[in-house]
Formats: structure tokens, C-alpha cells, sequence
């Protein structure tokens, strides 16, 4: 399972990496929305996880953006950010694939919902 993560954060970015790798994931990385959007391009992820406020091309960007490709019309999509009250209300998403998730999360917890998102009732059936 192919995950794009998106952070400006390097250190927050590589242990959400390590934690994601760990669980089995595939994780393809990028800094900002521009190089996030060069991996969208190339490659089939299943799912996006983005921090919103980012240098050269935000997580809305990046958003907006992934809709557009055919590939990525459906891909689910996590905003995470501690900016979620002030972008949430604002931003016309699809409830289905687009979710929001606090960056006070423990990364544990954060990965415990992808689980979720991924596998629903089978999540955790292999631990």
C-alpha cells in the first residue's frame, strides 16, 4: 500500500515515515506540495496525508491538484494540521476520501486511523 506524505516538518515527516514503514506501508515523501505533486504524477499512492501550511504549494494546493488527475480523482486524503477549525468548514470535501487530523495526535494514534481508513474491519487482525 502506497502512502504520499507531504510536510514541511523534516522531523515530523521522517518519524510519521519510520511509524507508516514500520506498519508495512510504502511511503513516498516530499517537503512541500510541488514535490508532492511530482510523486502524484509518477506514481499510484492510496493514500495522501498533508500538512496544510507549507512553502511553494500548500496542502489546499496539493488538494485541489490531486482531484484534477485521473489517478488520484479518489485517492483518499488526510489534512493534517493544527489548522483544521479554520480550514474544515471552508473547503468543499468529500467525506468519503478527505479527512482532517490533528497534528497533536500521537503518531501511534495517527497510525492506527490509516489502519482503519485502509483496512476497516480488518485492521489490527494481524498484530
Amino acid at each position: 500500500m502506497n502512502i504520499l506524505l507531504v510536510d514541511d516538518n523534516t522531523d515530523y515527516l521522517k518519524l510519521l515515515e519510520q511509524f507508516l514503514f514500520a506498519s508495512g506501508y510504502t511511503v513516498h515523501t516530499a517537503t512541500d506540495g510541488v514535490e508532492g505533486s511530482e510523486v502524484l504524477t509518477s506514481t499510484d499512492v492510496d493514500l495522501i496525508i498533508s500538512d496544510i501550511k507549507m512553502p511553494r504549494l500548500d496542502g489546499i494546493k496539493l488538494h485541489e491538484f490531486a482531484r484534477q488527475l485521473e489517478r488520484s480523482k479518489q485517492t483518499k486524503f488526510i489534512f493534517i494540521t493544527a489548522y483544521n477549525d479554520v480550514y474544515g468548514s471552508t473547503l468543499n470535501l468529500d467525506p468519503q476520501v478527505d479527512f482532517f487530523l490533528e497534528k497533536s495526535m500521537s503518531v501511534k494514534e495517527i497510525v492506527k486511523f490509516v489502519d482503519k481508513l485502509m483496512f476497516g474491519r480488518f485492521s489490527g487482525l494481524w498484530n
